[in-house]
């Protein structure tokens, strides 16, 4: 198995996973028929991704994509030209962590934080970083105000 193949059934196992936990009532089975349509076969009874090619596996991240995952790598770490996260845009991310563990927020997921910062700021919020240091600090300062209520 080539390693562009082992990397694309990986991502497609994250795009799983982030359907699981984002998209209501999926499961399994309607994975398995994403799959299917896109030319899995049987493998030891059951739909399998390992049996699509490149393409075949880059439809069905496609159609994930579509669905409202993003291939694109959120977290940057390590060495060589990784981005380095401003320290306010963790500062916000964890303060939102802690919402989220302390019942303060239903779903303490990217999506609900960008609302947030949209309800907060008065203007849409594509992205952490398009906000202000301003606005960040704002948001931060109402965030930990929220945290000790």
């Amino acid at each position: 198995m080539s390693d562009l193949i082992k990397h694309y059934l990986q991502l497609v196992g994250i795009a799983k996973g982030w359907a699981m936990k984002n998209l209501p009532g999926w499961n399994d089975e309607i994975h398995r028929d994403l799959l299917q349509r896109h030319g899995a076969m049987m493998i030891d009874g059951r739909i399998s991704a390992s049996s699509l090619n490149v393409p075949q596996l880059d439809a069905v991240l496609c159609d994930y994509e579509r669905r409202g995952w993003s291939r694109q790598k959120r977290v940057f770490s390590g060495g060589g030209d990784a981005k380095k996260v401003p320290e306010r845009i963790a500062m916000m991310v964890r303060m939102w962590g802690k919402l989220g563990k302390a019942g303060k927020v239903e779903k303490a997921t990217r999506p609900a934080l960008l609302a947030f910062c949209t309800r907060q700021t008065g203007r849409d919020v594509p992205n952490l970083d398009s906000l202000s240091v301003a606005e960040s600090q704002k948001i931060i300062e109402a965030m930990k105000g929220w945290l000790a209520r």
